[in-house]
């Protein structure tokens, strides 16, 4: 009988709600993992209760928020979010409703408080809110020229990772290290892997391996088990001037 007045909800519409709840795991940007979705590098996200290799970074988890598609008898949606890889179930909690008694109650205050607002004070939330928009617009100016100063300064490390290299040294080396790397592990397994593998052509294949793919080549190179040993054969590879 219950089942009869549950309501059918909009999947898609409950990231803002759940999105405070996701404990995010932080790591170096040394320790940075490559989302499951996107396959962009990441140093806080989610990993899948069955793999901490199932990886989906704070970006594409608020759009994978999904509930039970339905509200329960006591006004209550529960919320998880599917892994992408092995279509696990993880749960992240239940968010609860007001009650439509409250709801009036707290909307009948906001009304009466609204009534005996004065000019002075709208004029008040009118200056502030201006303030704040002045620190948005700030913040995004700022947030603008630091990505463009980590341009500049990865642009500047190519030419000083170039420079100190011997020009005798095969064309393929040279053309891996030019590429626009960031200094972490996996950029160095992947540089090596780029500079090794008859798959990756000078100059035609400039995107470096990802995804399944890589997946696959961490498996084969026993990549979690030596990324931090000075054997692993393509320990610190973008700081080399001579080729393995």
């Amino acid at each position: 009988m219950q089942d009869r007045y549950r309501l059918r909800l909009n999947p898609k519409s409950w990231g803002k709600i759940a999105s405070p709840w996701f404990t995010y795991k932080q790591v170096d940007q040394t320790d940075a993992k490559e989302c499951s979705v996107c396959w962009d590098e990441c140093t806080s996200y989610l990993h899948c209760a069955n793999s901490e290799e199932h990886i989906v970074c704070k970006d594409c988890s608020k759009e994978m928020v999904v509930n039970t598609a339905f509200v329960n008898p006591d006004a209550s949606i529960d919320i998880n979010w599917k892994c992408p890889l092995c279509r696990h179930d993880n749960e992240i909690g239940s968010w609860q409703f007001l009650p439509s008694t409250e709801q009036l109650k707290a909307k009948d205050v906001a009304q009466r408080h609204q009534a005996h607002q004065t000019q002075e004070q709208q004029a008040q939330q009118q200056a502030h809110q201006a303030q704040r928009q002045a620190r948005a617009r700030a913040m995004a100016q700022s947030q603008a020229r630091e990505r463009e100063q980590e341009r500049e300064i990865q642009a500047r490390q190519v030419d000083n990772r170039l420079s100190r290299i011997d020009e005798n040294t095969p064309s393929k080396f040279r053309w891996v290290l030019s590429l626009d790397w960031r200094n972490s592990i996996v950029n160095h397994f992947k540089a090596w892997i780029m500079y090794t593998s008859p798959n990756y052509v000078e100059n035609i294949h400039n995107i470096p391996p990802a995804g399944y793919e890589l997946i696959a080549l961490k498996e084969e190179h026993h990549y979690e088990d030596r990324k931090r040993s000075p054997q692993a054969p393509w320990f610190n590879f973008l700081e080399r001037i001579t080729p393995p």
